[in-house]
């Protein structure tokens, strides 16, 4: 059996051209034509890079760019994460999903290692011949020919790999130039964007530290107003039986004056702390109003797009232009499709997709915006799903104490729904993901 590495079209790096005279008219022109064609590519690319501050974005517009340049159907790209023994697919067009993903999580740190010491494109041919065989097998599937390392701060963050030229023409010198160029570029892109990344998302979970801090005071006077209300029962009774025992004559009228004192300052403390109970419960309460719900999730999504894409799982948005008015709490809305994603992020390995959509559902009774929070993680069996939304439970059996701010479960999420009219469901099927659903009233 052959090797399938004699059959690449791969043609090795020349160090220097063939002098201009040695060329013939039309090889100069279609150099010519080649260089400039990647200089296009190449200034094209590097207008596309500053657009986007998505992880996954930027992953596309990589490889549809080096495509079009080079002329090939194939081509994957891989994330290494900085404490990872496994690289992460990010995107891969012409190659099989499964292959892709395999030789990230089984083989990808052997091969990141091999392009580093590299530090060039390096064929295919040549990686199959310091591979492992369990490696060299899997990287032979991919049915790429080319593989380039993708560093910034002489850190390799990523891997390229690419296809044959759909031509049947081998990869030459222009086209590894340009390669180094377009990795360059895309090595400080996606430097860049972890770095604003995580930038955005510390300040987004600071953001909510200061909302749990408000949360934790909520819960305070909570339980201040029920241990009150528990204290305020005895007290009452106890006044009463003192004051009886008081009117009438004997030798404990004296201590029996100093025990109804008491009992009454006592009284009045719980009176004070059951009004500033009152007075904070009033100022969390619901405050529904009319507002335009897509463009709410719109900015959800930007916000929450930066953290997400920083833990290497992809969310994406789905919904119509047109605006959809519907009755909700902003803050509480917002606290519940953060428990979803945050959901969604903990139960979906890396590389994976959460999807939010948007619409508008009808029945014959009444009208309904939907806002979906999709996954495509390891799904939940039916047995949890019945008590998905039980206090103090989550998705894996465990149990915990979530609720509100930075860590606000399921089932306080699902209270907030009703709150406001409304309802949260999920539905999930084993090894395909799951589906949250927040229903709320349409205006």
């Amino acid at each position: 059996m052959s090797d399938p590495a004699e059959k690449l079209p791969i043609e090795p790096h020349r160090s220097s051209l063939e002098a201009p005279g040695e060329l013939r008219a039309g090889a100069m022109l279609r150099l010519i034509a080649q260089r400039e064609h990647s200089l296009l590519s190449l200034m094209e690319l590097s207008s596309e890079l500053t657009v986007s501050l998505d992880l996954f974005g930027i992953a596309d517009l990589a490889l549809y760019n080096l495509m079009g340049q080079l002329g090939t159907s194939k081509a994957a790209i891989w994330i290494v994460p900085p404490d990872s023994r496994d690289i992460v697919l990010l995107r891969c067009h012409g190659v099989r999903k499964p292959v892709a993903r395999a030789m990230g999580t089984v083989r990808g740190r052997e091969l990141a290692r091999h392009l580093f010491d590299q530090d060039e494109a390096v064929p295919t041919a040549e990686l199959l011949q310091v591979l492992e065989p369990a490696s060299a097998r899997l990287v032979a599937q991919t049915e790429l020919v080319l593989f380039c390392p993708i560093t910034a701060r002489e850190n390799l963050i990523g891997i390229i790999g690419l296809g044959p030229k759909i031509s049947g023409d081998a990869y030459e010198t222009v086209d590894f130039g340009a390669l180094r160029g377009s990795m360059g570029m895309l090595g400080v892109a996606l430097e860049n964007t972890r770095l604003y990344n995580q930038l955005l998302e510390k300040h987004r979970q600071i953001r909510r530290a200061n909302e749990s801090l408000k949360e934790l005071d909520r819960l305070k006077s909570e339980f201040l107003r029920n241990v009150n209300h528990e204290l305020r029962t005895p007290l009452t009774i106890i006044v009463a039986y003192v004051d009886v025992l008081m009117r009438e004559e004997g030798k404990n009228e004296e201590f029996l004056k100093v025990v109804a004192g008491e009992s009454v300052k006592l009284q009045a403390l719980v009176e004070k702390l059951l009004e500033f109970s009152d007075l904070t419960q009033r100022s969390l309460e619901i405050r529904l109003e009319t507002g335009n719900l897509a463009e709410f999730v719109t900015r959800f999504h930007e916000d929450r797009l930066p953290g997400v894409a920083e833990s290497l799982r992809e969310l994406t948005l789905v919904q119509d232009e047109d605006p959809l008015p519907a009755r909700f709490d902003r803050n509480h809305t917002r606290r519940i499709l953060d428990a979803l994603v945050d959901n969604a992020v903990k139960f979906s390995p890396p590389g994976s997709h959460i999807e939010i959509a948007v619409s508008r559902i009808a029945d014959s009774d009444s009208a309904w915006a939907r806002i979906d929070v999709r996954d495509d993680g390891p799904g939940i069996p039916p047995a949890d799903l019945t008590r998905l939304f039980d206090t103090f439970r989550q998705g894996d059996g465990g149990l915990t104490r979530d609720a509100g701010g930075m860590g606000m479960g399921l089932a306080l999420a699902r209270k907030l729904a009703e709150e406001m009219g409304g309802s949260l469901g999920a539905t999930s099927e084993p090894a395909r993901g799951s589906t949250f659903s927040l229903l709320l009233p349409v205006e």
